[in-house]
C-alpha cells in the first residue's frame, strides 16, 4: 500500500499533530505501508525530540512568503545577536529578537483575521504545484489529509480530482465553539463540503461522530471512524522510583476560558497538613498569581517533550483538567496513561466528558467535578492511599484496555481502514 500524507504539522515542527503523525507513520511503516509526506520546509528552533523512520519519504515545500520570510528573519536576528569574535550582554542580545518576535506576532494575528482560516493557507499555492507533480509521477493508492491546519484539507480536495480514495484525519470539526464569529458560516459550509467529497473521515472521539451526524445527516455515519491519540508501546516499561514527598505534576497549558486552574489552586491552598510538591510544566507564567502563597508549587516553564514524559513517569499523581467541549479529549491524557502514573481528572464539562470516560473505563485514576472542595477531598484521599502504599494508586488499572491505546494498535486500526478503502 502506497500512501501520500499531506500534513502541514509534521516533524520537525513540534506540535500535537506532528507527534501524532510521527508515531502513526513510524508504526505504519513498520507494518509494511509505504508512506510519502507532503509537508512545509520549516526548521523550528527547538530540536524535534523523536526520530522519524528513514523509510518515510518527505517532500518539503516552502511554507510561503509570510511564514518563510518570518522564519528567515528570526534566524537572522538570532545570528546577529552575537557578533563574530565578541560577546554581547544577554539584555542587548534579547532586545532585537524580542522586538522582532512581537512585531511578527502582531502581523500574524492580523493576517489570521484576513486569510481563511489562517495565514498557513499561503502554503496551498506552493504545495499544490508539488502535489500535482507527485500525483503525476507516483502511483499512490490513497491520499490522507491531516487537520489542522485546514490547508491540508484544501490540498486534499485537489488530490481528489485524480479519483484517488481520499481520507481526512479531521480530529475536531471545522466549526467549533471558539471559531471566530466572522468565520462560522464559512466553517460550516466547508465542513459540509468535506463530508460530501471525502471517502472517509477519521476523528479522535466518538462524540465528534455524533456531532457531525447531527449536523450533516445520518448517512454520514458510514464515512466516519474513531482513531484516537495514543502513546508509545514502551512508555510503561521504565521502573518507577519512590518519592519522599507526595509529588503532583501537570504538563500542558492553562487557559482562562477553559482548562482554568482557579478551583485547583483553591483546593491546594486548603491542603495545609499535606507535604506535597506540585510541578507545573508549560507556558503558564501568567497564572502564577492564582497559586500565590501555596507551598510546594513550582512553575517549571516549557520543557522538552522527552522531559515532560520523564516528569510524568516520576510523579505520584498527574493532574488533567478536561475541556469544556464534550467532544474534545486532549491527546495529553493518553500520554498520562502511558506514563503508568495515576491521574486526577477534573471535569469541567457540564455534560459528558470523554476524558472522564476514558479514565473511568481504564480505572487509571479518579474523576472529580471542577469544585475546590471535591478536588481537595480527592487529593486528601489519594495522599492517604499513597502514605499507606505508594503502589496502591495504580493497582486497579485495566492494563489490557490501557495497552489498546498504544500507537502500535492505533496504526493497526489505520492500516485496516486504508486497506478496506482501496479494495
Amino acid at each position: 500500500m502506497k500512501v501520500l500524507l499531506i500534513a502541514y504539522e509534521f516533524p520537525p515542527i513540534l506540535a500535537a499533530q506532528s507527534l501524532r503523525w510521527l508515531h502513526l507513520a513510524n508504526e505504519l511503516v513498520a507494518q509494511g505501508v509505504h508512506i510519502e509526506v507532503l509537508c512545509p520546509d520549516i526548521a523550528p528552533n527547538p530540536t524535534f525530540p523523536l526520530a522519524l523512520d528513514p523509510c518515510i519519504v518527505t517532500h518539503r515545500v516552502w511554507a510561503g512568503p509570510f511564514i518563510g520570510l518570518g522564519e528567515y528573519a528570526a534566524k537572522r536576528a538570532a545570528a546577529q545577536s552575537v557578533p563574530a569574535g565578541g560577546d554581547i550582554s544577554p539584555t542587548a542580545a534579547a532586545a532585537p529578537l524580542s522586538l522582532l518576535s512581537r512585531g511578527y506576532g502582531i502581523a500574524r494575528d492580523l493576517l489570521n483575521r484576513v486569510v481563511y482560516p489562517d495565514i498557513r493557507s499561503e502554503w496551498y499555492f506552493f504545495a499544490r504545484k508539488k502535489l500535482k507533480q507527485l500525483l503525476t509521477m507516483n502511483n499512490y493508492d490513497i491520499v490522507l489529509s491531516s487537520h489542522e491546519p485546514a490547508v491540508d484539507i484544501f490540498l486534499g480536495f485537489y488530490a481528489k480530482k485524480v479519483n484517488l480514495p481520499w481520507v481526512v484525519d479531521l480530529g475536531d470539526p471545522l466549526l467549533t465553539p471558539y471559531s471566530p464569529t466572522w468565520r462560522r458560516a464559512i466553517d460550516l459550509r466547508v465542513e459540509r463540503r468535506i463530508m460530501r467529497h471525502a471517502d472517509h473521515l477519521v476523528v479522535t472521539d466518538d462524540k465528534v461522530i455524533e456531532l457531525l451526524v447531527e449536523r450533516h445527516g445520518a448517512p454520514m455515519r458510514a464515512k466516519l471512524s474513531t482513531i484516537s491519540q495514543g502513546f508509545p508501546a514502551a512508555a510503561c516499561i521504565a521502573p518507577r522510583r519512590a518519592n519522599t514527598r507526595f509529588s503532583i505534576c501537570f504538563t500542558g497549558n492553562f487557559y482562562s476560558d477553559f482548562r482554568n486552574p482557579a478551583q485547583l489552586a483553591e483546593a491546594l491552598r486548603a491542603l495545609q497538613d499535606i507535604d506535597f510538591s506540585f510541578q507545573i510544566i508549560g507556558n503558564n507564567g501568567r497564572f502564577k498569581p492564582v497559586f500565590d502563597g501555596i507551598h510546594g508549587v513550582e512553575f517549571m516553564g516549557q520543557r522538552s517533550h522527552s522531559d515532560c514524559l520523564e516528569l510524568q513517569r516520576r510523579a505520584d499523581l498527574l493532574i488533567n483538567i478536561g475541556n469544556v467541549q464534550n467532544y474534545q479529549i486532549p491527546g495529553k491524557i493518553y500520554e498520562y496513561l502511558g506514563s503508568g502514573t495515576p491521574v486526577l481528572h477534573i471535569q469541567t464539562s457540564d455534560s459528558t466528558d470523554p476524558g472522564a470516560v476514558l479514565i473511568n473505563q481504564t480505572r487509571a485514576g479518579v474523576v472529580v467535578k471542577n469544585d475546590a472542595q471535591d478536588i481537595a477531598r480527592a487529593l486528601c484521599s489519594l495522599h492517604a492511599q499513597w502514605i499507606h502504599d505508594p503502589s496502591a494508586l495504580v493497582l486497579g488499572r485495566d492494563e489490557i484496555l490501557v495497552q489498546s491505546h498504544t500507537w502500535t494498535n492505533k496504526a493497526k486500526q489505520y492500516q485496516a481502514l486504508l486497506s478496506r478503502l482501496i479494495q
